[in-house]
């Protein structure tokens, strides 16, 4: 038993020598902020997604984004972009500036991580600059851009709605 008392408090004191004279108060110290510089890396690349889909402050550029993640695949057909350019014409009123601002939406689209990304993002400005009767003419808008594709929307598509849906506070939850 005294042998085993020994050997515990040989490797007790080499590993308190070993903590404060040979580093390892500055081992431990390093991977400490080694961890908090990848959490700040982290969020800094999330950040650097979020940030064109935060700067949106106009409802109609955001419908337009949205109209744009309802494509299947992320990527809109030729159908879904003239359905979307007429839909910017006709509801948005953006003749003039009808390319610059499609443009500028699909860029920010393309940072966009998810649908449901984006409609969170917005939903804040939904509800608050838009009536009941303009965020059900929204739905309306997305979800007819989701049926060009086929005859209906997609499973994917249709979860996608519903989470417009509940965002806006259209659905009952």
């Amino acid at each position: 038993m005294p042998i085993v008392v020994m050997v515990l408090s040989s490797l007790a004191l080499w590993g308190v020598y070993w903590f404060v004279r040979m580093g390892g108060i500055d081992h431990l110290r390093e991977q400490s902020v080694r961890r908090k510089d990848e959490a700040k890396r982290a969020q800094a690349r999330e950040s650097e997604h979020t940030a064109p889909l935060r700067a949106i402050d106009d409802p109609r550029d955001a419908a337009t984004i949205l109209m744009l993640l309802i494509a299947r695949g992320r990527d809109p057909t030729a159908q879904q972009i003239a359905a979307i350019e007429e839909t910017m014409r006709r509801v948005f009123h953006f003749d003039q500036d009808l390319n610059e601002r499609l443009t500028q939406a699909r860029f920010i689209a393309g940072r966009a991580q998810s649908f449901e990304q984006a409609t969170g993002i917005f939903s804040d400005l939904f509800k608050k600059q838009l009536t009941p009767e303009e965020r059900r003419e929204l739905l309306g808008m997305v979800e007819a851009i989701a049926l060009i594709d086929g005859p209906g929307p997609s499973p994917i598509q249709t979860g996608q709605l519903d989470v417009l849906k509940r965002r806006v506070g259209l659905a009952v939850a």
